[in-house]
């Protein structure tokens, strides 16, 4: 058994997962978290999705270009992604002027 500290998905329960090669996860859910209610400063309410990979749950705040992407393969009624199975990796970019490892996910 792990041991789960967090249960949200970060760079680091992904490990080498690239876009080349990519963890495979589910979505077994999926719910809007207004601004007020998120872990941190935010004007704007962000989409949470529960991913299962390898057996266990993660909860992730899923980017706007993830979102697209997913939004794109399976329309918007969230109801739909439940069940699919996607791609996620992780990639460095620049966030708010500081290199960050940032999570990503696209249709599997």
């Amino acid at each position: 058994m792990n041991i789960k500290i967090d249960d949200f998905l970060t760079a680091e329960q992904l490990g080498e997962a690239s876009h080349n090669q990519p963890a495979n996860a589910t979505v077994k859910d999926i719910h809007f978290i207004d601004a007020s209610d998120l872990p941190f400063q935010s004007s704007k309410g962000r989409y949470e999705l529960l991913l299962e990979m390898s057996g266990e749950e993660w909860k992730w705040l899923a980017n706007k270009t993830s979102l697209r992407s997913l939004q794109a393969a399976f329309g918007t009624n969230a109801d739909n992604w439940v069940g699919k199975t996607l791609k996620v990796w992780v990639i460095e970019q620049l966030v708010q002027g500081k290199m960050k490892k940032v999570v990503y996910a696209d249709v599997a």
